[in-house]
């Protein structure tokens, strides 16, 4: 076995060039991976119960049976507390990934909670009554500001509403993403449930986005639900007084790695206040800032451009290499790159003629550096 195997337990299906199985590994994966964004855990019982649908040896419908027949015998009893609660929802969540059909509704949404937490939570599928707040690690302990128990519905249908009514059309997949990625912050911050809404919200979400035409057959929730979560409370939190200001920024790198297979570095600790904070002065800091206003500006250009995504993605791995400040050639392309020099000589081309870099003069021919903002 592997090392990718060792750390995923279903790796081996999506090797295995058949396409059924890894569509079901992907969905058990991001199921339980999605456990995660409640400090979760599922059973080693979960995991086997899960080979055997991929492997067709039982439906998911049997599968979701033989989970609740586990935890009314007496070997359950020695599994860690909600464990039960965690092998239960991920087979429901797979279930429904697995599902084709799908309505944008509130009632969808809140039938999607039910759906996930029925016998599990006594609240399933109902809108809270009362108002909540909830400690976060990436705040300090402090709480985003909620949807107001009184106004949940009415809230909820709103952003429904504008959502319908928005069209796409004309937008570039950056202008695509930040929208994304203000609608599905938006419904999170209502919270109309009590718990699960984290869930719930993704689980909707991924439907949502592949009803739109996207294809999220990969592994990024169930790798980085936690980043996911803490993305999300970044997007509904101010302290002004602090210097920090609610920022979609974080969920839309989510995004790009979600829906255009890009590789941006989710590390919880660049989303939690207090590094923003202790480093607001450093030059690591600058460094960092600098880093993700470029890329973004880099992004916006190649868009523009209509560059391939086979280009973008070579481009994105060029300047993670070198950054602002190193000055590359041909040589530094091939050492980056798996392609040899008429490719590489042909990319360096293309990115002169986009903008996203320019010719250094006085260190010999073909010297190049990537330019800071919009061209």
């Amino acid at each position: 076995m592997d090392s990718i195997e060792k750390k995923d337990p279903f790796a081996s299906y999506y090797k295995s060039g058949e396409p059924h199985m890894a569509a079901k590994a992907y969905a058990w994966q991001t199921a339980i991976g999605l456990q995660k964004v409640d400090n979760l855990q599922t059973s080693a019982y979960l995991l086997k119960t899960a080979q055997d649908n991929i492997e067709g040896r039982i439906t998911i419908g049997e599968a979701k049976e033989l989970i609740d027949s586990y935890y009314k015998q007496d070997r359950a009893k020695g599994e860690p507390e909600r464990t039960e609660e965690a092998d239960k929802v991920a087979a429901r969540i797979t279930e429904i990934l697995a599902e084709d059909t799908f309505v944008f509704s509130p009632a969808q949404y809140i039938a999607t909670h039910k759906w996930l937490f029925m016998g599990v939570f006594s609240h399933a599928g109902k809108v809270r009554d009362y108002n909540i707040t909830k400690k976060e690690w990436v705040l300090n302990g402090a709480s985003v500001t909620y949807g107001g128990a009184l106004e949940l519905n009415a809230t909820l249908d709103y952003d429904f509403r504008i959502e319908r009514e928005f069209s796409y059309e004309g937008l570039t997949m950056g202008e695509i993403i930040k929208h994304l990625a203000m609608f599905v912050s938006r419904l999170w911050q209502i919270h109309i449930f009590g718990e699960g809404n984290t869930r719930t919200t993704a689980v909707f979400f991924i439907k949502y986005l592949r009803s739109l035409g996207f294809n999220v057959t990969n592994d990024i929730f169930a790798a980085n639900a936690w980043y996911f979560r803490n993305a999300l409370v970044r997007a509904n939190y101010s302290n002004l007084q602090k210097g920090i200001h609610e920022t979609t920024i974080y969920l839309e790198k989510f995004l790009r790695n979600l829906l255009l297979g890009e590789t941006n570095v989710l590390k919880n600790r660049y989303l939690h206040v207090d590094w923003q904070r202790e480093t607001a002065h450093s030059e690591k800091k600058q460094h960092i800032e600098q880093h993700i206003e470029a890329e973004n500006s880099l992004l916006t250009v190649m868009e523009m451009a209509k560059v391939t995504e086979k280009t973008k993605k070579h481009i994105l791995s060029l300047y993670q290499a070198f950054g602002l400040e190193k000055i590359f050639g041909r040589g530094d392309v091939l050492n980056v790159l798996p392609i040899t020099e008429r490719p590489a000589s042909a990319l360096l081309k293309k990115m002169l003629a986009v903008g996203v870099i320019e010719s250094v003069r006085g260190l010999g021919k073909g010297k190049y550096r990537f330019i800071q903002g919009e061209q």
